[in-house]
């Protein structure tokens, strides 16, 4: 029996995952599960236009391109909202990991016919002047560094993910060692918190960074999980980062917190914004979240 076509919108990062993550492949994969496509490339302007049968929009990429595509989505106003389909072709998948999507490309696209879906809150981080939406994560500290340290670091061709991953943890355990710890004031549920902290984190979603899963944040409850690392705990941290290096998988030791919304001001200018790294001269953050904004197609 001949399987009834559904017309998507494919938004690809030709960049990324092997040769069988071509546009060619992808679209005969799409094609072979039943499923017509209107290609666009990530590189590009994405989303210019979408029509009006297009039943999902699936994006085969990293959590980069899956970010871009959602951003693209709220700053068109959610015109073109529709439910997306991730196809999960990045290093570290974080997005796609903390949902369990499917990782096999024809498995993935077959699930989609069972129209399982998941909310997706999205983060609003606030200065006077600066606002930034967030997807995964938004933070100080640790992360911002290792941002940078990543962006700094000569590049090799023929890196692998996983060597790239693990270059990751590694740096992460010597900067929880070395970094300098940055003074904070936090207002959340009524209550102030003064101290010096190695990392402060919002996460809407489970992981963050290299593969790593600090907390059970759930993406579409209507809260943020805050983790903040005071500088006394980096005995802690540091056997928690020794842990990971060592090809363990430790539970994340520090207890976290959930918030719907939170006002930090901190003494550093260095933020990040999902993979992205910011700098911003306003030391007052409040942070909320938008519940709801999206549905996301999960596979299992």
């Amino acid at each position: 029996m001949k399987i009834e076509e559904t017309k998507i919108q494919l938004v690809h990062n030709p960049t990324a995952g092997a040769e069988e993550h071509e546009a060619e492949h992808l679209m005969e994969l799409l094609r072979t599960a039943g499923y017509k496509c209107n290609y666009s490339s990530s590189k590009k302007k994405i989303l210019k236009k979408v029509a009006a049968d297009v039943k999902y929009i699936a994006v085969a990429g990293g959590d980069g391109t899956v970010r871009k595509t959602i951003l693209t989505m709220l700053d068109k106003k959610l015109k073109y909202k529709r439910p997306i389909a991730i196809l999960p072709l990045g290093t570290a998948n974080n997005i796609a990991s903390s949902l369990a999507i499917e990782e096999n490309l024809r498995l993935n696209a077959e699930a989609w016919r069972k129209e399982k879906f998941q909310k997706l809150d999205i983060g609003l981080a606030r200065t006077r002047k600066n606002e930034e939406y967030f997807v995964e994560s938004f933070g100080f500290g640790l992360f911002p560094a290792l941002i940078k340290w990543m962006d700094e670091k000569p590049s090799a061709t023929s890196e692998e993910p996983d060597e790239e991953v693990k270059q990751a943890h590694n740096a992460l355990l010597h900067l929880a060692k070395h970094y300098e710890p940055v003074r904070a004031s936090m207002v959340y549920d009524g209550r102030e918190v003064n101290n010096e902290f190695l990392m402060i984190e919002l996460l809407n979603i489970s992981r963050l960074g290299p593969k790593l899963q600090l907390g059970k944040a759930d993406p579409g409850d209507g809260l943020l999980e805050l983790i903040a690392v005071k500088a006394s705990q980096r005995p802690i941290l540091i056997k928690y980062f020794e842990a990971i290096v060592a090809g363990k998988k430790p539970v994340f030791p520090i207890k976290s917190a959930q918030v719907n919304q939170i006002k930090i001001s901190i003494d550093t200018k260095d933020i990040h914004v999902d993979d992205e790294l910011k700098e911003v001269k306003l030391p007052t953050w409040n942070i909320s979240i938008l519940p709801n904004m999206m549905d996301i197609i999960l596979t299992k």
